[in-house]
């Protein structure tokens, strides 16, 4: 060994002179030691750092690299909650807070360790108040769960197309998934909420500011005060500045009849349209599009034979438009609005119908899911090939045309099939902007399939943002486009999280604003 490697190994020797058998033995002590605090807070059953657990809550649907958790710890109350954050401020421990059993987009992964709270299991619905159109809710209560206690009072929830079963509604919410209701009045539907705080304390915003709810006889449904309203800073934070408890959201009466239209359509300008036409009539309550390739995927029965022959004679996109009557004069209701929308129709030389004629099937599924969560163990986008990948951003709608232009040119050009492509158009404030989402359908077990789906997602999220795309939900590389590329934006959302959070313990390693 020459002289000049001896003095490099030299150089890189142990910086600590204790064995490593003892460095070992400090670190699972230290281990030990957490453990049982975490376990004096919540309780030793509802703390875990069983291998195969901590693995589950390492990643997600997505593409994001994962990283493993050292605790997953199940509270019990807000005061646990707020314990534990607390102590995570102590120990400069790592705070990830989960609701939703499954996760898609990489915001839940503890890139830097530390603990994941789960609160899936808060599943109370603490009050439905039909005067004010407002449900009380934990962060575990389901699309499913919540509607079946609406409809006893009349109401119902707030949907977004066909969630999954374990969808927190309250994440949903928070995130700012797109409701299939577009009216201007429903773009915000979080009311007030319970926040603790990065530094364990409680906030309570809006009308709930005045007391606990269970000292208080005010409906805490005012987000405008006398507390602040942070609401719009709390959605699609991605539990970097804190973790809520429960919230007021809003809830609407469930119609007593309805009527769900279908208008195919061969190009999407033709149905944008139609579709501005109706919304500035301020008419109807579901309205949304599917191209073939979507509507395919959710009515197929076997996606080996049903799928590809469906998806064959579908026509391109189908606009899905529902009337409803609610408790008084339902007939009358729709009576009216059906007409205006005929009229509307006639105008544009469309012809909308009560079903699809190559897919009969699709009326009475509609008729029974529209509400409610996919009622399958494979979720609708990932039955083709197992697995699926979204891009979605905000958009005005006469811009629809040129994103889905240029995405299947990206989709040609990575060598992916564009008919393969799910396509979901959903006006926002009655037509104002609309979410546009592209599914990738793929085989999670072909490496080479993989591979080259990540490329083309990268590839053209890139496109799609060039092109003018807002990605509201900064996750994994997005947050990349969009904080590399606006200062402001990224020293303005650091200033917050800095000063929330000056201990970086809430899901560190992302920046949601």
């Amino acid at each position: 060994m020459s002289e000049k490697t001896l003095a490099k190994v030299d150089y890189i020797k142990p910086l600590e002179d204790k064995p490593y058998a003892e460095m070992v033995s400090e670190k699972e002590s230290h281990h030990q030691e957490v453990r049982d605090k975490l376990a004096n807070i919540v309780g030793q059953e509802n703390v875990t750092d069983e291998l195969e657990v901590l693995t589950r809550y390492a990643q997600d649907q997505s593409f994001e690299s994962s990283g493993r958790p050292s605790f997953i710890v199940f509270p019990q109350n807000t005061k646990e909650v707020c314990s534990l954050v607390k102590y995570a401020n102590e120990m400069s421990l790592p705070v990830v807070p989960a609701s939703s059993g499954t996760h898609n987009y990489g915001s839940t992964i503890p890139r830097l360790g530390g603990i994941v709270v789960d609160l899936s299991g808060w599943k109370k619905v603490h009050k439905i108040d039909h005067r004010n159109r407002a449900t009380r809710i934990e962060p575990g209560v389901t699309y499913n769960q919540l509607q079946d206690e609406l409809e006893k009072e009349g109401l119902r929830a707030l949907t977004p197309l066909l969630p999954r079963k374990d969808q927190s509604v309250l994440t949903a919410h928070l995130e700012g998934h797109p409701m299939l209701i577009p009216e201007f009045n429903y773009s915000e539907p979080l009311y007030t909420a319970e926040i603790v705080m990065p530094k364990g304390e409680i906030f309570r915003t809006g009308a709930a500011a005045m007391a606990p709810p269970e000292t208080t006889n005010t409906d805490l449904i005012g987000p405008w005060g006398p507390g602040f309203d942070w609401n719009r800073l709390y959605t699609r934070s991605q539990g970097t500045l804190g973790i809520v408890t429960w919230a007021n959201i809003m809830a609407e009466p469930l119609p007593t009849k309805q009527k769900i239209y279908f208008t195919a359509f061969s190009n999407i300008d033709d149905l944008v349209s139609f579709t501005y036409q109706i919304q500035r009539k301020w008419i109807g309550y579901e309205c949304f599009t599917l191209n073939r390739s979507n509507l395919a995927m959710i009515l197929a029965d076997t996606m080996a034979n049903d799928y590809l022959e469906l998806k064959k004679v579908l026509p391109e996109y189908i606009l899905l438009f529902c009337i409803a009557g609610l408790k008084r004069f339902p007939e009358e209701r729709i009576a009216y609005q059906e007409a205006d929308f005929m009229e509307i129709a006639q105008e544009c030389g469309v012809n909308p119908q009560l079903t699809i004629l190559e897919a009969p099937q699709a009326a009475p599924f509609f008729e029974k899911h529209l509400r409610r969560c996919w009622d399958k163990e494979v979720y609708w986008k990932d039955a083709y090939k197992g697995a699926s990948a979204d891009i979605f951003f905000l958009t005005p709608m006469e811009k629809a045309q040129t994103f889905i232009t240029s995405f299947k040119e990206e989709a040609i050009n990575a060598n992916y099939s564009p008919d393969d492509i799910g396509i979901y158009l959903q006006p926002i404030e009655n037509g104002r902007v609309c979410h546009l989402e592209f599914t990738i359908p793929y085989n999670p077990e072909d490496t080479l399939e993989c591979d080259l789906i990540r490329k083309f997602y990268k590839s053209a999220s890139e496109r799609m943002y060039r092109l003018g795309a807002h990605f509201t939900r900064a996750y994994g590389m997005w947050s990349e486009m969009l904080y590399g590329r606006n200062a402001i934006h990224y020293q303005t959302a650091k200033m917050i999280k800095e000063t929330l959070d000056p201990n970086n313990i809430m899901n560190p390693g992302k920046l949601g604003f």
